[in-house]
């Protein structure tokens, strides 16, 4: 399952340049694929770890990639997804892992990372990014984090199933 993991989280970094160097948004201007690639990836493969270790290996390493080749920060989001791992961790320890939590917690995560950036945005002082900004950063991103999460989890399921992997330990 950690060959999978890593899989798919390489997809999505791959998924995340593509979009934003093609088909490129700005906050002014979203695309409709707007989301967060490899954060839905790490909420999704989330619940397939026993073994915390090696999960928070991962997301220090992707998380390190994503703020030096994306958001040109240092530790930013690794820090940004520890926050959102731990959500996760409560979140689905009072709900069951299915399709439509995964969804549901991902669309939460998504929102969590914009917010906490944002506020380290304005912390720093950056005023561009406005509140309105903000929340349609949020709201241009729900639809492609559903669709983003639904497939990823049911390939992963698939796949979990198919070849009776175990659990990351």
């Amino acid at each position: 399952m950690l060959v999978i993991s890593i899989i798919i989280l390489i997809l999505s970094l791959l998924i995340q340049g593509v979009i934003s160097n093609y088909i490129g948004y700005t906050f002014t201007n979203l695309s409709i694929f707007y989301t967060l690639y490899p954060l839905v990836a790490l909420v999704v493969i989330l619940p397939y770890f026993n073994n915390i270790k090696k999960y928070f290996i991962l997301l220090i390493i992707f998380g390190l990639i994503i703020d030096i080749a994306y958001t040109n920060t240092f530790i930013l989001n690794v820090v940004i997804f520890s926050v959102i791992y731990i959500f996760n961790k409560f979140f689905h320890s009072i709900l069951p892992y299915n399709l439509l939590t995964i969804n549901i917690s991902s669309i939460i995560s998504v929102v969590i990372y914009h917010i906490i950036s944002f506020l380290v945005l304005l912390l720093v002082g950056y005023d561009n990014y406005t509140l309105s900004m903000l929340g349609i950063a949020i709201s241009h991103s729900i639809i492609m984090t559903i669709i983003y999460t639904s497939i990823i989890y049911i390939i992963i399921n698939f796949i979990y199933k198919k070849f009776e992997l175990k659990e990351v330990r």
